[in-house]
């Protein structure tokens, strides 16, 4: 891995000059990038490190056992960072993004202050930036860097796309994860160059998409096998978080599969519409922070669907609905959407994309005890009836790691029957 150095910054301007930015990570590609983003406006940032045994060992001498755990594996692996030696709160920053509705995600961060004043670190600040408190704690360049960080999880959900596509058919073992390993780091390289800014960052993003792209080609592989495709939805962390699921993509590979894994942007996107929603609820149709929210969704659109033309022909058959709006329109002839905030209505109306689109089966990947996946799951036979039998399963996960190769084994038997494959 090639090391990025953030380029010196202004103390007036930038009020992380001088501080670390741990970025947690739910997803590695993701990260990865993400802190590229933070690094071209010299904000030295860097992904907390995956996830092990000590993760849940740290998280847990300060947690009840009940709380979510996506909750668990981030404060573990933030506390690990806490015990390497020299380790200083004062210039330490853990970035932990902030969330309403049903979802426990709202508490993390009053959580982690909590135990962070009962260790004795203080110091150590939590951001979390948004547009509604106007970017607090990243300075005059927070809109700017938040442009960079949407670039960043549209290229690392063009990445993670690429290699699910092509990881199952490959000839040689381990070709695929290498080429990801090098796209990504090129990825987050591109968007930490300090030297460009922009429109021509996002050239140069393109263009390192467009080498990746070539690469993922040249990989040695047999497309005319024919494998069962898996849809993977569910809650955000744990879907994506291979630490968090027991690596369940590479299972489902490894039983002759081939996964689609919801994207990051899919939750985005929700975020934007459902902020359109409530403005027009509370009579601010013809509002400033409704244009602003409408540009907002309009440009990210524009930007994402740039760079996916560079996938098109590999993901062919892959494709994505080109608006979040399609998936809750599904969702809504099982549940009210009003009453369904946040991944139940989205793993439930993706059921149905999943089915248009070919897949013999559909997961739901989340930790236990989480509502939006109880619900769902207790929806899911009429969604699997109503899609002419299609086989839904909800896999929880808890940290326990059980051993799950018999349940998706059987699955995936449900999946090849569903398709007549053998």
């Amino acid at each position: 891995m090639v090391e990025m150095k953030p380029v010196k910054t202004n103390a007036a301007s930038n009020p992380l000059a001088g501080r670390k930015l741990w970025i947690p990570n739910m997803s590695r590609g993701t990260a990865r990038v993400v802190a590229g983003a933070f690094h071209a406006l010299g904000i030295d940032a860097e992904p907390l490190p995956d996830g092990d045994e000590r993760t849940g060992e740290l998280a847990l001498r300060h947690l009840t056992g009940d709380e979510c755990y996506p909750q668990v594996v981030t404060l573990g692996n933030f506390l690990k960072i806490t015990e390497l030696e020299g380790f200083d709160p004062a210039k330490n920053v853990l970035f932990m993004a902030a969330s309403n509705g049903p979802c426990r995600f709202g508490q993390y961060s009053l959580i982690f202050r909590q135990v962070l004043e009962e260790k004795g670190l203080g110091e150590v600040e939590i951001l979390s930036p948004s547009c509604e408190n106007g970017y607090r704690g990243l300075g005059d360049e927070g809109p700017e860097l938040f442009r960079y960080f949407w670039w960043a999880v549209i290229a690392a959900d063009l990445l993670r796309r690429m290699i699910h596509r092509y990881r199952p058919y490959e000839k040689v073992p381990g070709t695929t994860d290498r080429v990801w390993d090098i796209s990504i780091e090129e990825a987050a390289m591109t968007l930490g160059d300090p030297t460009r800014r922009g429109p021509k960052k996002f050239g140069d993003l393109a263009l390192t998409l467009g080498r990746a792209r070539e690469r993922f080609r040249a990989i040695k592989k047999d497309l005319t096998v024919e494998k069962p495709l898996i849809g993977v939805a569910g809650e955000i962390f744990c879907r994506l978080n291979d630490f968090s699921n027991d690596s369940i993509i590479r299972q489902i590979e490894a039983k002759g599969g081939e996964a689609w894994l919801a994207d990051l942007s899919e939750w985005i996107f929700y975020v934007n519409f459902w902020e359109m929603e409530e403005l027009r609820a509370f009579g601010q149709r013809f509002t400033k922070r409704m244009l602003t929210a409408k540009i907002t969704d309009r440009v990210q659109r524009r930007e994402e669907h740039s760079l996916l033309r560079i996938f098109k022909d590999d993901l062919k058959g892959r494709e994505e609905p080109t608006s979040v709006g399609a998936v809750i329109e599904a969702g809504t002839k099982y549940i009210p959407p009003h009453a369904a905030l946040g991944e139940m209505i989205l793993s439930i109306g993706k059921a149905e994309w999943f089915h248009k689109k070919g897949c013999a089966g559909m997961v739901d990947i989340s930790p236990f005890s989480c509502m939006n996946a109880t619900v769902a799951e207790a929806i899911y036979p009429k969604v699997s009836e109503a899609l002419g039998g299609m086989p839904i399963r909800t896999f929880y996960y808890d940290g326990t790691h059980a051993d799950m190769e018999e349940k998706v084994d059987l699955f995936m038997a449900l999946a090849r029957g569903h398709k007549g494959l053998s």
